[in-house]
């Protein structure tokens, strides 16, 4: 009896380290696949570009780079950009140009309207961003 059950304890341990093997294939096979890139069904030539700004965060908590008065970026990316508020930051990304979804407004209060329109910021995926030196 003391032998059969020696072979069931071997043969549990087994299936338990084929059982963690098997889930630790699935969890890197799945962070492989994970992509920045949208996913497109027709191949798109990206081109990166490199702005720098200031990046400006809401009460919403989204990011805003703010290169010219009158250009201006929605950031999107996989880190917190919490630490670059306020900061002049160099960023590595691409525009998307066409972008389907709910249309971002951004606006600010003026003490003076001129009238009520608001601006719509173009999308910018962040793939680096750098903090530039003065």
């Amino acid at each position: 009896m003391n032998k059969f059950m020696g072979n069931t304890n071997l043969l549990r341990n087994a299936l338990i380290t084929l059982y963690v093997l098997i889930v630790l294939g699935f969890s890197a096979t799945a962070k492989a696949q994970m992509k920045i890139m949208p996913i497109s069904n027709t191949p798109v030539q990206v081109q990166i570009q490199s702005f720098v700004g200031q990046v400006a965060m809401t009460l919403e908590g989204q990011f805003y780079l703010i290169v010219t008065e009158d250009k201006v970026f929605e950031l999107k990316s996989n880190i917190d950009l919490s630490d670059f508020n306020g900061l002049m930051v160099s960023v590595d990304g691409y525009e998307v140009k066409h972008k389907v979804g709910p249309v971002v407004e951004l606006a600010s209060l003026d003490p003076l309207p001129r009238n009520n329109e608001a601006t719509v910021a173009p999308l910018l995926v962040v793939f680096g961003i750098s903090e530039v030196s003065n």
